[in-house]
């Protein structure tokens, strides 16, 4: 694995953008947590629909 440092950068304007999930658990899971963190609506495309990634967008949902 390439252990590369990670460099994080304050935005001074609102993140916004496009992109395509692969389909893959781990990543839904963080696409649907990152969205429960957004302000406004957040649209994700290709999500998983296994019944883990399921109960957690219901947990989000039910947080508010």
């Amino acid at each position: 694995m390439d252990k590369k440092p990670l460099t994080a950068h304050r935005q001074t304007q609102p993140l916004k953008g496009h992109i395509r999930l692969p389909g893959d658990k781990s990543q839904s899971h963080r696409a649907l947590m990152l969205a429960a963190l957004a302000h406004g609506t957040t649209h994700i495309h290709g999500l998983l629909q296994g019944a883990d990634v399921l109960a957690t967008a219901q947990a989000l949902k039910s947080c508010g």
